[in-house]
């Protein structure tokens, strides 16, 4: 379930986060957009930056699991979902103004897939907490 959550994320990804006219923009091109119509500093510059590794962090984690290195594969699962938790949330409750409007499809897919990963890493070692006790 974990590599299920991943995938649902990195394809919310992909999907329309704003709609501004006609346009559609992914959560990549809404970035690109950002960068070159706003001055980005701090903490939403490093977001920005970063967005763009959500996919190979993804891709990373579900390799790890897959080539047997469970824990280390859910640590980065875990924290790459709530990262992507936080930012898709945060789109969705933020309002468009005029013509620049969010597009529910994408930030409420990735909410899903992030919300499913980390349920599912839970589940995988809750077992293995009670046991160790």
């Amino acid at each position: 379930m974990v590599c299920l959550g991943l995938v649902v994320v990195v394809i919310g990804t992909f999907l329309p986060w704003l709609r501004s006219g006609s346009v559609d923009r992914n959560s990549y091109a809404v970035g690109g957009a950002v960068r070159r119509l706003l001055p980005v500093h701090g903490a939403a510059e490093a977001a920005l930056s970063a967005w763009p590794f959500v996919g190979l962090l993804c891709a990373t984690a579900i390799g790890l699991i897959l080539f047997g290195l469970v824990r280390t594969g859910a640590a980065v699962a875990a924290a790459t979902a709530l990262v992507c938790a936080v930012v898709s949330a945060w789109v969705l409750t933020t309002s468009g103004q005029g013509v620049i409007r969010r597009a529910a499809l994408g930030p409420s897919t990735t909410l899903a897939g992030a919300v499913i990963t980390v349920l599912a890493v839970i589940t995988c070692f809750a077992p293995h907490a009670r046991r160790n006790t």
